[in-house]
């Protein structure tokens, strides 16, 4: 792995922590009340994949040679 994708996980994982420890409000979301800290924490969880994703196109995109074909 690349040191920019690991420094943007562990920065994931940093944000995951302070909303675990911080938010413990609740959102009426359709008439049941959904805890921030969860909302909170599958956004982040979707930006992490988005990452890990956009790195893994990265490395196919790099395997590619001039022609368009996988090496």
């Amino acid at each position: 792995m690349s040191r920019k994708l690991l420094v943007a996980l562990a920065v994931y994982a940093a944000l995951a922590l302070l909303a675990w420890f911080t938010l413990d409000a609740s959102i009426p979301v359709g008439g049941r009340d959904v805890p921030l800290r969860a909302v909170t924490l599958a956004i982040l969880g979707l930006f992490a994949v988005r990452t890990l994703l956009h790195a893994q196109r990265e490395r196919i995109d790099e395997g590619r040679d001039r022609s368009g074909r996988i090496r």
